[in-house]
């Protein structure tokens, strides 16, 4: 079993202008060793060695056939940071000696990705894997794919990016496969929901993953998404796309003094609930997506009016910082206080809060301030420049640690790490400089 391990991402990573390769090809290269021999990588092991598993459905199955020695297969995380990440991180390198077992390795993780791509052209968040395919049980049941946590969105992404590199058809066919789901899966708002399903199946059980979604990054990763497969195939159908959720992300934002996003909203674009402990509240971390998102449609299309507005939101973020570092995930709509909660919904203080839950961390706001070359006021410091981003899933932790320090294991682990040490621009930062005085 690993051990679970903390991951405290300290200011002077986050800010340093340059890491050690040394750190990077360590982080890489526990990727290396972790990496399944079918290519994917799954959560750290749970009590008995098996893999963990999060989502109801898998659990279920896990504990019908576990009594019987039948639940043998494998468990792949696919929500970031998982086999997405890591493979795009070992695809970008940084190790010259080295960076050619890692982009075979991210070859590898494509392989597999083709290989377990669901009908609809997407992924679950984990898939029960045997022999590298997927469970002959989980197709049948495998309803849905989804698009918060970066995870269809990041598989996208990788396949662009192998495509890009080896010019292997088969990555270019999963790529057109995954984005024709992300087209059907956009809302008539222009804002993306957490999961697609069929339509029948949406109005048999209708829930708040069914609506329009900031959540874990869900539409700004979906912008992001499809600006980078415009730049690749030259299809500008999904620079339209990009920019129908970039003017959803607009028309939601809250207004002064306030101007941030919530993790979701109902379909009169008000903010709205998801499971009792989630609040309708404006959302620090979502925020700091939705800003980025709109920088890079700002770049591509050369609209300031998407600068303006994450200009905004970027004051907001400065002004709610809970301490030097740290950032409460949501604020009332209300009154702009913290808010921390129980499993059931009660507002209690932060250390009371349900246990297992990002409510508070640095949520990428430092790096985010520093790429754009801000200070921790949001003044100008000089001009932006390339910093350690870090992945989505990562809330990172508030300086010193706190009840609700961040815990990643195993490969998730190791692929947060890495990125913690590669230095990377942040899209549309100099287009969009004079809207941050």
């Amino acid at each position: 079993m690993i051990r679970a391990t903390r991951l405290v991402v300290v200011a002077a990573v986050l800010l340093a202008a340059r890491a050690p390769a040394s750190d990077r090809r360590a982080a890489l290269d526990a990727l290396v060793h972790a990496q399944r021999p079918y290519g994917g990588w799954v959560f750290a092991d749970g009590p008995g060695g098996r893999p963990q598993a999060c989502t109801q459905i898998v659990r279920s199955a896990e504990r019908l056939a576990a009594p019987f020695g039948l639940a043998t297969w494998d468990v792949v995380v696919l929500r970031s940071p998982g086999t997405p990440a890591a493979a795009l991180e070992l695809l970008a390198g940084g190790v010259p000696e080295r960076d050619a077992e890692y982009a075979a390795a991210a070859r590898h993780a494509g392989d597999f990705l083709a290989a377990t791509q669901l009908e609809p052209g997407g992924w679950f968040s984990e898939m029960p894997v045997s022999g590298g395919a997927p469970s002959w049980w989980f197709e049948w049941l495998a309803w849905r794919t989804t698009l918060d946590d970066d995870v269809t969105t990041g598989g996208i992404r990788l396949f662009l990016s192998l495509w890009s590199a080896t010019r292997d058809h088969r990555y270019r066919v999963a790529a057109r496969s995954a984005l024709d789901l992300l087209h059907e899966a956009q809302l008539p708002s222009g804002g993306f929901p957490n999961v697609w399903r069929p339509a029948w199946l949406r109005r048999l059980h209708g829930g708040s993953e069914d609506l329009a979604s900031v959540n874990d990054g869900t539409t700004p990763l979906a912008v992001e998404t499809l600006l980078m497969a415009a730049r690749v195939f030259g299809d500008p159908r999904h620079l339209e796309a990009a920019r129908r959720a970039g003017n959803w992300l607009l028309a939601v934002q809250q207004r002064d003094p306030a101007p941030g996003w919530a993790q979701q909203y109902d379909d009169a674009g008000r903010p709205a609930p998801a499971r009792l402990f989630e609040p309708a509240a404006l959302a620090t971390w979502e925020t700091r997506h939705a800003i980025e998102a709109l920088l890079a449609l700002a770049e591509a299309t050369g609209e300031r009016r998407y600068c303006e507005a994450a200009a905004r939101a970027v004051g907001w973020l400065v002004a709610v910082r809970l301490r030097p570092g740290c950032w409460a995930r949501y604020h009332d709509l209300q009154d702009g206080s913290p808010v921390f909660a129980t499993e059931n919904g009660a507002r209690v203080d932060e250390g009371a809060a349900r246990p297992g839950y990002s409510w508070t961390g640095d949520f990428g706001i430092p790096s985010l301030l520093v790429r754009l070359g801000l200070d921790e006021d949001g003044r100008r410091r000089g001009a932006p420049v390339e910093a350690p981003m870090p992945l989505p899933g990562d809330p990172g932790a508030c300086p010193g640690g706190g009840p609700h320090a961040p815990v990643l294991e195993g490969a998730r682990l190791h692929a947060a790490r890495a990125a913690l040490f590669r230095l990377v621009p942040l899209s549309g930062a100099s287009f969009c400089s004079a809207a941050f005085r």
